[in-house]
């Protein structure tokens, strides 16, 4: 592929990144503001390292120039890492905020003393693989917050682990994007591929950002953050016997037959709680021993098999999907589709379809 193309591309991804970072930082998107605020700058330094790319392949660019455009790549992955982390937490900070760009201070210091001097060949090496080591440890630090608070949610609520896809795939991209870079910027010939593909990854990430929704509604964020920050366990609970968690699933069974809470798309730890008489450490014990799984799981399968009732009632046509997820208690379609397909191979259409029963 023609150089001229190679220089298209980085040329094409700095701009998309730089419009995107625009828009994020002077508050387009409505939801979570402070955590776009942080997108909008990763968006930002990472448009400015294709700009030095650009200039590198472009030539007869001033060689400060490329210094300044090249500094900022130290910030990037810090920039998203406390975008992850506000998205999942809005109502805190990450510890030690600033000690997550020292690097890119140091590399700032390092170039003001060093501009017109002849820096050993060690400090270019730690200055061009730095990066991608970076890279990594980031990705591994925002995949370990997002399992983390997933794992948190699915103990207190139901049907809303699966607005952190989006924000999963976006962990994902950069590090699939610096895998493809390190493997291919030694074969000049894939050069013109190499920016294609990384124009691609650009372009991802604006959509999804673009098309991002709350990660957790306000009502639900509440709740969830009171409950995750009780205790791990109530001395009430620890003292429940095998023959009480026995009585106490009973009354689990008993409540969700008459009742049906499951059919509340805002159904939440609490609320299940509060209707059985005990309290939240109760009941998530009560789940975990007596049936084996957590709320999120005991209270989805419910709902997957009211789901599948609906579906084989005869009472619904192709077109009555959303009726259908919203009517067995799901709050989520994507949801919806996934716990059918777990439960029985199928996707609600196709069991629709050929009448599939229980």
């Amino acid at each position: 592929m023609h150089q001229s193309f190679a220089l298209l591309f980085s040329a094409l991804s700095a701009g998309s990144l730089f419009l995107a970072a625009f828009l994020l930082l002077t508050g387009v998107v409505q939801a979570n503001r402070r955590a776009n605020k942080w997108l909008g700058a990763f968006f930002l330094l990472l448009s400015l390292l294709f700009v030095e790319l650009f200039l590198e392949r472009a030539g007869h660019a001033p060689t400060l120039l490329i210094q300044i455009t090249e500094w900022p790549r130290w910030a990037i992955f810090p920039c998203l890492y406390i975008a992850v982390f506000t998205f999942v937490h809005p109502r805190q900070r990450p510890l030690l905020l600033f000690i997550h760009f020292l690097p890119a201070f140091i590399f700032a210091v390092v170039l003001i003393l060093g501009y017109g001097v002849h820096l050993p060949n060690w400090v270019g090496f730690i200055a061009r693989y730095f990066f991608f080591a970076q890279g990594l440890v980031y990705g591994l630090l925002n995949l370990q917050i997002l399992t983390k608070h997933q794992s948190h949610i699915r103990q207190f609520l139901a049907d809303t682990a699966s607005d952190l896809t989006w924000l999963r795939n976006f962990v994902y991209a950069p590090l699939v994007m610096a895998g493809v870079w390190l493997a291919f910027r030694q074969l000049p010939t894939m050069d013109g591929l190499l920016q294609l593909l990384c124009l691609g990854g650009s372009l991802y990430f604006v959509s999804a950002a673009f098309r991002q929704r709350d990660v957790y509604p306000d009502k639900i964020l509440g709740v969830a953050d009171k409950l995750i920050a009780l205790p791990a366990a109530s001395t009430t609970a620890q003292r429940l016997t095998s023959q009480q968690i026995d009585i106490l699933k009973d009354r689990v069974v008993l409540i969700v037959d008459q009742h049906k809470p499951y059919l509340d798309p805002a159904l939440n730890l609490q609320t299940l709680a509060d209707k059985v008489g005990i309290n939240t450490h109760e009941l998530s014990l009560v789940l975990n021993k007596g049936f084996g799984m957590n709320f999120y799981a005991y209270v989805n399968g419910l709902r997957t098999e009211e789901a599948i009732r609906l579906l084989e009632s005869g009472q619904y046509g192709h077109g009555d999907m959303e009726a259908i997820s919203i009517r067995a208690g799901f709050n989520s379609r994507t949801t919806f589709y996934a716990a059918i397909k777990k439960l029985k191979g199928e996707t609600p259409t196709s069991l629709l379809k050929q009448g599939v029963s229980l």
